[in-house]
């Protein structure tokens, strides 16, 4: 008798805990009379997926490395966590998603895009858990997605909100007797501004303020929406304390359970009458043993085919577009480094010669770049989506070039939380004398023509050689207007109000017409098999990884890490990037290949360099 009261207060605490629709396991509410009680018949242990992530989680699968050969590091890519939460989903043998994060650190459109997948495992009939030692805006975002959120009571908890940092290198390049001469298209551009101020305009700064606004009210209406127990005056309530504890956050209807990590595994094993299984590596697929012990036990991974046999059956193909828009560099033809036209021409061409790929999905995290790839690129894309059609996907950023490509799909998806937009054409050249005569080197010219030294990094553009830029940069401002009229016709009333260089969140470039809808990256996938009727279809994701034979059979890539301005390739530069914080590190090397794009290029499609996004660690 004791024991069946124990199930039927099993029962009553799962079903109370119930959140948004979710269900636990349904028990015997009467206890039937000892005469008609039926052999006892063990009870399933649950089968729970406790899925671990640490470090930056990426867009795409990365190739090979020393460290995933070894097992090291749990961070997959975001395109590995969607198959493993759709997957979880579809599970009819699993009850539960646990997700334990350790220094885990994501984008705000990340925690859009996997908190989203989480709301489709709950709504599956799956109980779904986070557990963190601390949480910042983003990961307490993606938190908030789940029914249970766990952290230590001695644990923080730091949402300040939202917000963006705009760096300057104006004196920086003063410092090595350097100076920009930029030509921008665009009252509200932008990106001439990081190296020729010190400080923002009124016109860019009110971009930047317009940005985090939205930003900001989309991390109070999804933390509102996701606890039910908490209205948005109270989200804003806890933002504005900024900083918590476990315990503070508890009371503050933020957290539910205060619980340290060693406690998480028997935590899941009670949440089930008879106790769960915990699947630590649910979703991974089996991976090679090599005897390391062995020197020639790496070869051994080149015996067989390290990728997977081609599946089979109806698919969509994913093609990934991350990074900055570039030339073709000599003999490049993947997309790994950044998207040029061969590496994208190579991507669509196996999509196009793929008879089972039905349509295909654009996955655009791009600031922009040159002016000329991206046309090129669009072109690719144009022709392409004539045979199979082609979907946009947009994830942090699909800014000035990175939109510019957009333009091609015959439909357009943000995150809510994307950056978009940037209409706008940026030039101009970085002046170098200073820095030379600082070194004592000395160059005399001797030429012939009036303008002879107008692309010459010894001196600025003259007041007459500005205004050919202007006009060069005008026809290509023309060329990008019409790429964007095409593709949005009526959708955008008047260009010129979105144009200009104008930046917008996904939610505003929507109400503007930018974009046709927001949604995930799984969200545009759907809707492409939609727009081909496809109802059971696979994923094909290109380009696909290298694997340790492309690796070696393309040859090592030579470090390019070093600073290059101007052509100058400066060492010396090294221990001063290495020395600063990691969110800096990465916008100033960022801001610094685009000086070096503008050395080969002069004109640019590109965002403004030098934007950090702040996330309260």
């Amino acid at each position: 008798m004791k024991r069946m009261l124990k199930a039927s207060l099993w029962a009553a605490i799962l079903t109370a805990a119930t959140v948004g629709g979710i269900k636990g396991p349904v028990f015997a509410q009467d206890t039937p009379s000892p005469d008609t009680t039926p052999a006892a018949v063990p009870a399933k242990k649950a089968r729970v997926a406790l899925i671990e992530l640490s470090g930056a989680l990426t867009e795409r699968p990365a190739s090979f490395s020393l460290a995933s050969l070894l097992g090291g590091g749990k961070t997959p890519a975001l395109s590995t966590l969607i198959d493993t939460l759709n997957q979880a989903a579809k599970d009819p043998a699993l009850s539960g998603v646990v997700l334990d994060f350790s220094d885990f650190t994501l984008t705000l459109n990340q925690s859009q895009e996997i908190g989203s997948l989480l709301a489709a495992v709950r709504k599956s009939g799956k109980r779904v858990a986070i557990y963190a030692p601390d949480f910042d805006t983003p990961t307490y975002v993606l938190a908030s997605y789940a029914g249970t959120v766990i952290m230590p009571e001695g644990g923080d908890v730091l949402i300040p909100g939202a917000g963006l940092q705009m760096v300057f290198f104006a004196g920086a390049l003063e410092k090595l007797h350097m100076s920009a001469d930029f030509v921008q298209i665009g009252k509200f551009k932008g990106a001439e501004e990081p190296f020729t101020r010190t400080s923002a305009s009124p016109e860019y700064k009110a971009q930047i303020e317009k940005l985090v606004d939205g930003m900001y009210q989309q991390v109070i209406s999804m933390i509102a929406a996701n606890r039910p127990n908490m209205t948005e005056d109270q989200v804003k309530k806890a933002i504005d304390e900024a900083w918590m504890s476990g315990k503070d956050a508890k009371d503050a209807g933020l957290v539910d359970l205060n619980m340290t990590r060693d406690k998480l595994k028997d935590w899941i094993n009670d949440q089930f009458p008879a106790g769960a299984s915990v699947v630590s590596d649910y979703g991974q697929p089996a991976k090679k043993s090599i005897d390391l012990d062995s020197p020639l036990a790496i070869f051994s991974l080149l015996g067989a085919s390290d990728k997977p046999r081609p599946a089979t059956g109806p698919a969509v193909a994913v093609i990934y577009a991350t990074g900055d828009i570039g030339e073709d560099a000599s003999g490049a033809s993947s997309l790994e480094e950044g998207i040029t036209p061969a590496g994208m021409r190579e991507a669509v061409k196996a999509a196009l010669d793929d008879k089972n790929v039905k349509a295909i999905v654009l996955r655009v995290d791009s600031p922009g770049g040159s002016a000329s790839a991206s046309d090129e690129i669009w072109s690719i894309l144009k022709e392409a989506d004539k045979k199979k059609p082609v979907t946009i996907s947009m994830g942090q950023f699909a800014a000035s070039g990175g939109y510019y490509i957009s333009c091609a799909g015959r439909s357009i998806m943000a995150d809510p939380a994307t950056i978009t937009g940037s209409i706008g054409v940026v030039g101009g050249k970085v002046v170098i004398k200073g820095a030379l005569d600082w070194v004592g080197i000395n160059i005399e010219p001797i030429d012939k023509g009036a303008h002879a030294e107008m692309l010459s990094m010894l001196r600025p553009f003259t007041d007459e050689e500005k205004a050919y830029v202007k006009k060069s940069m005008e026809e290509v401002y023309a060329t990008f207007s019409g790429r964007v009229t095409a593709a949005r016709g009526s959708k955008v009333a008047n260009l010129e109000e979105v144009a200009q260089g104008r930046l917008f969140t996904g939610m505003q470039a929507k109400e503007a017409g930018l974009v046709d809808d927001v949604g995930t990256l799984s969200d545009a996938v759907k809707a492409a098999a939609k727009s081909v009727d496809l109802d059971n279809y696979r994923i094909e994701v290109l380009p696909a990884p290298k694997s340790l034979s492309d690796i070696l059979r393309d040859g090592l890539m030579a470090d390019t890490r070093t600073p290059i301005i101007g052509g100058m390739k400066l060492d010396a530069l090294q221990p001063i990037l290495a020395s600063l914080p990691a969110q800096i590190r990465k916008p100033t090397l960022s801001a610094m290949h685009m000086l070096q794009q503008l050395s080969d290029e002069k004109v640019l499609l590109e965002m403004p360099a030098g934007l950090i996004e702040m996330h309260g660690r």
